[in-house]
């Protein structure tokens, strides 16, 4: 009689996890569908949509359709087209910058740098502040008020500046920049709104229910506190690209990175040789990288927005 006990068990089991995993996709695929029906956040993601094809695009044309020689975002230069900067044309769209390469490879190149800054530095806070305003949240006592001390310190060190200062010391490649910018944002205000939220659910009859029914701290935590806090950080996590994005641009405009291949520092260049070269000559060098930022993070803000209307429930209601 053991034997189909033990099998029962087990496929009750596998059928309680398929279960959680279905009501789980329904509730995404609600959230997909709202969030494309939100007009802020429809837009945003074609924004996205746009951005991420940029990305996908610059490797497949520089191996098809572009000559290295002539649009490598770096090293190209056209002989052919003098003087540089030109405006744009049918051989380049967006122009050439005042070393002769084209804008448009560098354009979507770029692309590909304020991504990776982007997402790596939403992970990283958004992982540091779940670790430390949950737990400060759920712990009372003495770790509850070191981990809000060392909060309310970061608060107080907003990440450009900071970033800036180490910047004098060392150039920083774009990894270090997206990391150091998510450890500012991650342990400072984000920390605090996760303890506060983390708070809010702790509180809830529910949770005393699971610990009334032998729902140890661990079990509490994997499943009620973290899955609360779910919608909170994915907030978090789109805001953490729009800050990133704009402080890696600031960086690499003031030529405080060691790399080249980014919006900012596209801008960087060509203020640099902005007295060399006539407004009408080099103006395209200079706008599209600004637009491209003023877009790129104007689509994550709009998805964030429309993720807040959209998850949460008071702002839906009305």
């Amino acid at each position: 009689m053991e034997r189909p006990v033990k099998t029962y068990t087990r496929r009750g089991w596998w059928h309680n996890r398929l279960s959680r995993l279905g009501l789980s996709w329904r509730r995404l695929r609600e959230n997909i569908q709202s969030l494309l029906s939100h007009p802020l956040g429809l837009t945003g993601v074609i924004l996205v949509a746009i951005f991420g094809s940029m990305v996908l695009a610059h490797p497949i044309l520089m191996a098809t359709v572009w000559p290295p020689r002539l649009y490598d975002p770096i090293l190209g230069f056209d002989s052919t087209v003098m003087p540089h900067p030109t405006p744009p044309s049918w051989r380049h769209l967006l122009g050439t910058d005042g070393m002769g390469r084209d804008v448009l490879s560098q354009l979507l190149a770029g692309a590909r740098t304020s991504f990776s800054v982007g997402f790596l530095s939403a992970i990283v806070a958004v992982t540091i502040s779940t670790l430390v305003g949950g737990i400060a949240g759920y712990y009372d006592g003495a770790l509850d008020a070191a981990l809000m001390g060392i909060a309310d310190v970061f608060v107080l060190l907003p990440a450009p500046v900071v970033l800036l200062v180490f910047g004098l010391l060392l150039r920083m490649e774009w990894p270090v920049v997206a990391v150091a910018y998510g450890v500012l944002a991650g342990l400072g205000t984000q920390a605090i709104v996760v303890k506060s939220h983390t708070l809010t659910i702790k509180a809830k009859p529910f949770i005393e229910a699971a610990i009334i029914a032998g729902g140890g701290k661990g079990h509490v935590i994997h499943r009620h506190i973290l899955p609360g806090l779910l919608p909170l950080t994915i907030v978090h996590a789109v805001f953490t690209v729009v800050g990133a994005v704009l402080t890696e641009s600031l960086l690499a405009f003031f030529s405080r990175t060691s790399y080249y291949l980014s919006w900012g520092m596209m801008i960087w260049v060509g203020q640099q040789t902005f007295r060399l070269f006539t407004i009408e000559g080099q103006w395209h060098a200079i706008a599209s990288p600004a637009i491209a930022i003023m877009l790129f993070c104007s689509a994550f803000y709009l998805i964030g927005r429309a993720l807040d209307d959209v998850i949460n429930p008071r702002l839906r209601r009305r």
